[in-house]
């Protein structure tokens, strides 16, 4: 006979009711962290927006109107296009949530690895294999916290954050630290990008790559 003991359903030892209530407070918190989510995205990519506007009117050079791209998941989501000079950068809202990840190495108290966030993934240009180069994360508390590429974490609440100056912050920091190298001549590698006839004689693409703070 089994070990198991038998308790009926009527009990509140059941593992039913854990079972319930487990879910229901995972999905309570999903559901608060993606309306945070989007208040947190609809504020940036408002604050991006006006912070170009601002920019271009004073005379700042190289930046142009930012774009809002649909996103497969419909709903409130898009993606925002950030065109400076030649390239740009894109801010995508990933669709669901999860806990942060430790090889992302984020300077965050441990107690955050073990809570579910949402998160903002940013990319330089629009190659479908390029990885993001900073993240935002928001906490179903409504605080958020960024970090990437070398540059020091920032950290607010959603409340006491001013997105316009969030997103001259974050643009200055774009056009700094974010550079243009050559690609090479040519290598054994098929994986790196070389220096190829067909781009050279392509107006639409770039013979240059472009390398983050410790790339080298």
């Amino acid at each position: 006979m089994s070990d198991v003991p038998h308790i009926s359903m009527d009990d509140e030892r059941h593992p039913i009711h854990i079972l319930r209530r487990e879910l229901n407070e995972q999905r309570a918190q999903r559901e608060r962290i993606e309306r945070l989510l989007q208040e947190f995205t609809e504020k940036l990519f408002a604050g991006f927006e006006r912070a170009v506007e601002v920019a271009i009117a004073s005379g700042v050079k190289g930046l142009h109107k930012p774009r809002r791209l649909p996103h497969p998941a419909g709903g409130w989501r898009q993606a925002l296009q950030l065109p400076i000079e030649d390239w740009f950068v894109i801010i995508v809202p990933l669709v669901g949530a999860a806990r942060p990840n430790v090889r992302d190495e984020a300077r965050l108290p441990n107690v955050r690895f073990k809570e579910l966030s949402g998160r903002l993934a940013l990319f330089i240009g629009d190659e479908p294999t390029g990885e993001s180069f900073y993240d935002i994360l928001v906490f179903s508390d409504a605080s958020w916290f960024a970090w990437g590429y070398g540059w020091p974490r920032m950290a607010d609440a959603i409340a006491t954050t001013d997105f316009d100056y969030l997103a001259f912050e974050l643009l200055a920091s774009f056009v700094k630290d974010i550079r243009a190298t050559w690609r090479v001549r040519r290598s054994k590698n098929p994986a790196e990008g070389t220096t190829q006839l067909q781009l050279a004689l392509d107006a639409k693409k770039r013979v240059y790559t472009f390398g983050l703070p410790g790339d080298e």
